[in-house]
């Protein structure tokens, strides 16, 4: 019987998501033709959505390998069919695409990212609206929860975010320049191993690689921060009051406090700040209340407030908290504990 050349193609098609389907094939979740079964599975990973076959007469393939590890998730997966998902839940987390074969139009509330082998996507699920993958695209995907992300950032900054982490939505990627793919390819060798071991310290060290190096090399409103720096250790009594504020958040603290912790003069400790962290002493504390405060209201028990989680962490001033949280964050304080509760 002869075949047709629509039908070769798409049968070289269907033998090359079959071996990418092999790459992390420990860690399978499930394959299925089933539109249920895949909408379910899919949601349970990544976010609920809904999910729609592009083609007349088209019927699905779907196969997802994926491992959450302690910071990210990632995995390895395609739909074998044209399909059209829209109504994405947002799980307050960055999503990374990248296109193994195929391609997909990634649209969010600012644009459509014509992903493609050269061109990943870098989007949060609150801004994600709509995808559209071609019946051969196999994508990578990591996921970090956007908390993971801040405390990176924090670390590499050495104070905490005072306003929400935004990225690029588009990634150029070429052969001759790094990026934080290269460290995911690593992950992935490691879980493709006979027995992987996903609390291991390999594993663990690529992950935060990965991380660190996805703030420092692509584009973001705090690139300039985040990205190398010339050397300036700040001073073991700026390190020292930091360490304090972090630990004591949650009690009363007076700029007197932090004068004695520091031991240095009120002056010296204003300009080590200024020099070093770029802000003053209390508002690395606000910011940190502020950051605390966010937690408290994803993790809010039953019956829980916004005034009450406030005033735990100082903020008496309703008004002006919500929108200094706004500012942060990009919703208002009840918002979040609506969306978590």
């Amino acid at each position: 019987m002869s075949i047709l050349p629509g039908e070769g193609q798409r049968d070289r098609a269907r033998s090359k998501v079959v071996d990418y389907s092999q790459s992390m094939a420990n860690a399978r979740i499930f394959r299925s033709t089933s539109m249920s079964e895949v909408r379910e599975n899919i949601a349970n990973t990544y976010c609920p959505h809904n999910l729609q076959i592009g083609e007349k007469g088209a019927t699905l393939d779907a196969w997802l390998n994926h491992r959450r590890l302690t910071s990210i998730g990632i995995g390895v997966m395609g739909y074998g069919a044209l399909v059209e998902i829209e109504k994405i839940q947002d799980e307050d987390m960055l999503l990374l695409m990248q296109p193994l074969h195929g391609h997909a139009d990634i649209g969010t509330r600012r644009q459509t990212v014509a992903s493609a082998t050269d061109l990943a996507s870098v989007v949060d699920t609150g801004n994600l609206h709509r995808m559209r993958w071609s019946g051969d695209c196999v994508q990578r995907v990591v996921q970090i929860p956007n908390s993971i992300l801040d405390q990176h950032a924090m670390m590499l900054m050495g104070r905490p975010l005072s306003q929400r982490l935004v990225f690029d939505e588009g990634m150029q990627l070429s052969p001759d320049r790094a990026s934080c793919w290269s460290y995911a390819s690593l992950i992935l060798q490691e879980l493709s191993a006979k027995a992987p071991d996903p609390s291991g310290v390999v594993l663990k060290n690529l992950e935060a690689l990965f991380i660190f190096k996805l703030l420092e090399s692509h584009r973001n409103n705090y690139s300039d921060q985040l990205g190398p720096q010339p050397c300036k250790i700040a001073p073991s009594h700026v390190r020292r009051t930091e360490q304090f504020i972090i630990d004591k958040a949650q009690e009363p603290i007076l700029i007197e406090d932090l004068i004695e912790v520091a031991g240095v003069s009120a002056r010296a400790l204003f300009d080590g700040f200024r020099r070093f962290r770029g802000t003053s002493p209390m508002a690395f504390l606000k910011s940190v209340r502020l950051e605390r405060v966010h937690e408290d209201l994803k993790n809010a028990r039953h019956g829980e407030n916004v005034t009450e989680i406030a005033c735990r962490w100082h903020f008496y001033q309703l008004g002006r908290f919500s929108a200094q949280y706004r500012q942060i964050f990009g919703e208002l304080p009840s918002e979040t504990l609506r969306k978590y509760n």
